[in-house]
């Protein structure tokens, strides 16, 4: 960005962002802005209840595992949250040997996206992992000196990352609608109108009666009463 830290060679924030978003030139190099930007503060097991409502309403919804259970992770940083879900899914795939599933995890950072797809953490960032999951699921170096862990083959597979911006990026290709959409502590950053927008955009991604989670600092804008609230974080959408 500037003279004496990036190669660009401007010489102020303003040059810098005219040329970024104003310029032919400068569109290879929004990615790099997105990446500054953006916030990728996330963990394994964050708000632990959204983890645990899943479970239940799964087991509640039967129907819903006779067909492949589709699940959105929006935002999903840097593959904490869709490396937790794909390990609760497999834990309840032990109770339901048929169950199929498919995780979509998508963010607009594209070196978030690059260490999810690599599933390697340091070892102290799994401490909310539970014991009994990091033995199946985890996989320690075997160099003694590297404190790094990495997600085993059987959990890297449920998951497919992609770059997806939620609010410019075409919803057609998601293809399928989806039993569950987690969107956490992504629409915080967003202004009212946005965040309706895309409330609306959730809704119709949704299979009837699915689930959104939203992040514990955000209150979903449902204008048009297309959700109803399982509680605090959750809601439901209404039969379309």
């Amino acid at each position: 960005m500037f003279k004496d830290q990036q190669p660009l060679g401007f010489d102020s924030l303003h040059a810098y962002i005219s040329y970024t978003l104003e310029t032919q030139d400068g569109e290879s190099e929004k990615l790099n802005l997105l990446d500054a930007l953006t916030t990728n503060k996330t963990d394994f097991y964050r708000e632990p209840e959204h983890f645990t409502f899943l479970r239940e309403f799964l087991l509640r919804n039967q129907h819903r595992l006779q067909q492949p259970v589709r699940i959105w992770s929006a935002g999903c940083s840097a593959g904490h949250e869709p490396y937790t879900l794909a390990m609760e899914m497999l834990e309840l795939q032990q109770q339901w040997q048929n169950l199929r599933f498919e995780i979509w995890a998508t963010d607009i950072s594209v070196t978030c996206l690059k260490q999810a797809k690599r599933g390697v953490y340091p070892h102290d960032v799994i401490t909310p992992v539970p014991m009994a999951l990091r033995k199946k699921y985890l996989l320690r170096a075997r160099n003694k000196h590297d404190n790094r862990v990495c997600m085993a083959p059987e959990v890297t597979r449920q998951i497919s990352f992609a770059f997806f911006n939620l609010l410019d990026d075409d919803f057609g290709p998601l293809r399928q609608r989806f039993d569950v959409i987690f969107c956490r502590n992504v629409m915080i950053y967003f202004c009212d109108n946005d965040r309706q927008y895309l409330t609306d955009r959730f809704h119709s991604a949704l299979k009837p009666n699915g689930v959104l989670c939203i992040g514990h600092s955000e209150a979903l804008l449902d204008a048009n009463t297309r959700f109803d609230k399982c509680q605090p974080t959750i809601y439901q959408s209404r039969t379309q």
